[in-house]
């Protein structure tokens, strides 16, 4: 088993030796000097699942990079894909990059509006689209998600070569199956056929090492974005790769949860705070021996889920060596959103029918889970020992569903900086831009008339020379399926949208809640009823950043983050 005390020993030494690593106008550049830029995204990773930030997954690669470079240990992203996506891409605020909502799921008083196109749109520029005007050669392989029309695709929007999966996922094999009926993939302006039975993060790192080696005797630097599908459900691996971690999660969530929250403790990531309890989820103790052997086997997938994209960042990183610009190249890592903790078959995403789709079309026996004939998810339990100590997931404005692992790695990074002060996913396009000296708002580059970046560079944190970037009285927010959240200083105001009492009927949904989010990470203790005006105030600056955003909130009672059964890709289906 995994939680036994050498291997739980074992995770503390490492965590020890982990622990002992220690907007003017740009300046003139000759080319050769300006770094590379590596942004690696995962899809639907938690926070705790690599070594470096507390995980037990063999992770060898990324905490390899977390221990020569920096880690952020209160990074906040939305809580789910293409929102956060749009951000990363273009520095602005999803509601006015066009992702105000996800595609699929807009409600009928957002589908029309501006900021509601389910699409990146013209008010905003791409950081590709900016570093190509700076001088950079602009690639991307992976996950799109971000429009499917014509005009709308990477090469519309600032990339010189991309291998793209358009819509936000597909069977990981490849394979048509009821549910994915053949996602759209591109080469730059044409449609190709992806190789049926390619491992998606295989294939995309593939696809991005073509992309390297086209380019790697040419001038300019490059600009690179690797957006992987893992582990993004279907939960599936090889075969081989899952057999590794077979019997390793047999003690259960719950144990998990303890474990990682111990780890990151000893590595220095979280001090002696309280976790919020699970919720949604039976007790492991309560499952039946079958329960617990197919619970046991969803976490074993998922592991060789985050292995497999550790193998294939390795293969990044061996190539970058190999060619001479590993020394000159900025990787940032990080995931786009919070575990994927839902239980689909209940949290209202899908229709009431969707629990018979999948047992009538999917062979989920425990032999076979994990394959391309499969269909699983790995649900609260697991989700939340992911997201430790944090209060619930992805789709949810808890700090489970917004809180992100970011590596930093490359030239003028503090090796083995550990930063928890708060940190914004718009700030990555503002940080490259100052990476390569370049306005970090972006003025004077891209498509001429587009809104200035907003967010802020990480380039004084990462060379240690100051803690924050934002001070104490400086609101961050967000809004997502009509849940709210706004930071500010030590305290978040939340407002869970009413999907979470699927989850759970006892979550307060519909209310705004306070807490102190310094104090207790894991949102523990709402302090609503004792600090009223600190409330009063918080919810006044998410009130002023939902007028300046365009924010349309689902009217009160409205079925939200459900699928609009017509919007489907344009081969059948569904833009996941």
């Amino acid at each position: 088993m995994l939680f036994g005390k050498t291997r739980f020993v074992a995770g503390l030494a490492m965590a020890v030796a982990l622990n002992t690593q220690a907007a003017a106008a740009p300046p003139v550049f000759k080319s050769a000097e300006k770094p590379n830029i590596l942004v690696i995204v995962t899809d639907d990773m938690a926070y705790s699942d690599i070594g470096a930030f507390g995980g037990e997954i063999d992770t060898p690669n990324l905490d390899a990079l977390a221990k020569g470079g920096a880690r952020f240990t209160n990074f906040q992203v939305s809580p789910t894909c293409s929102p956060t996506r749009s951000m990363i891409l273009t520095g602005n605020d999803n509601h006015h990059a066009g992702v105000g909502n996800m595609a699929e799921l807009l409600t009928p008083e957002q589908r029309g509006q501006p900021g509601y196109e389910g699409r990146l749109n013209d008010r905003v520029a791409t950081i590709a689209e900016r570093l190509r005007d700076g001088g950079y050669h602009t690639i991307l392989s992976g996950k799109w998600h971000l429009g499917q029309g014509a005009g709308q695709w990477p090469a519309d929007r600032g990339f010189d070569r991309s291998y793209v999966l358009l819509p936000g996922g597909d069977n990981h094999f490849g394979a048509t199956t009821v549910f994915h009926k053949g996602a759209k993939y591109a080469e730059d302006h044409q449609l190709i056929q992806r190789p049926l039975g390619a491992y998606s993060t295989d294939y995309f790192t593939d696809n991005l090492l073509k992309l390297l080696d086209e380019n790697k005797d040419a001038a300019k630097p490059f600009f690179a974005y690797l957006a992987y599908t893992a582990p993004h459900w279907p939960l599936q691996a090889p075969k081989e790769v899952i057999a590794k971690y077979k019997g390793k999660y047999d003690a259960g969530y719950e144990a998990l949860r303890e474990q990682r929250i111990a780890r990151q403790k000893a590595l220095g990531l979280l001090g002696d705070v309280p976790a919020h309890p699970i919720v949604g989820a039976k007790r492991w103790a309560d499952l039946t021996p079958d329960e617990r052997a197919l619970e046991s086997r969803k976490m074993e997938i998922y592991a060789a889920m985050i292995d497999r994209i550790d193998v294939n960042i390795g293969r990044v990183v061996d190539w970058l060596k190999a060619n001479g610009k590993y020394d000159n190249t900025i990787v940032i890592f990080l995931s786009d959103n919070g575990a994927a903790g839902s239980a689909y078959d209940r949290v209202g995403t899908f229709d009431k029918d969707f629990g018979k789709l999948i047992a009538d079309n999917f062979d989920n026996s425990l032999d076979n889970l994990g394959q391309a004939n499969s269909m699983v998810w790995y649900g609260p339990g697991w989700g939340q020992a992911g997201t430790a100590p944090l209060f619930l997931f992805k789709i949810f404005s808890g700090q489970g569903g917004l809180r992100a692992p970011l590596i930093v790695n490359g030239p003028g990074v503090k090796p083995g900086l550990v930063n928890g002060s708060l940190t914004h996913v718009t700030d990555i396009a503002a940080t490259a831009l100052d990476l390569a000296g370049l306005p970090t708002d972006g003025k004077g580059l891209g498509p001429t008339g587009r809104l200035p970046v907003e967010g802020l560079s990480w380039k004084p944190l990462l060379e240690g020379k100051v803690k924050v970037v934002r001070g104490p009285n400086v609101a961050v927010g967000g809004e997502l399926f009509g849940g709210r959240n706004l930071t500010k200083g030590d305290y978040k105001a939340l407002w869970l949208n009413d999907m979470a009492t699927n989850i759970d009927p006892s979550l307060p949904a519909g209310r705004w809640l306070l807490f102190n989010i310094r104090k207790d990470p894991g949102e523990t203790t709402d302090l609503a009823a004792s600090e009223p005006a600190k409330l009063a105030e918080l919810v006044k600056d998410w009130d002023a950043y939902a007028k300046a955003k365009g924010v349309i909130v689902p009217k009160a009672g409205a079925p939200v983050g459900q699928i609009d059964p017509t919007h489907r890709n344009a081969t059948g289906g569904l833009e996941k």
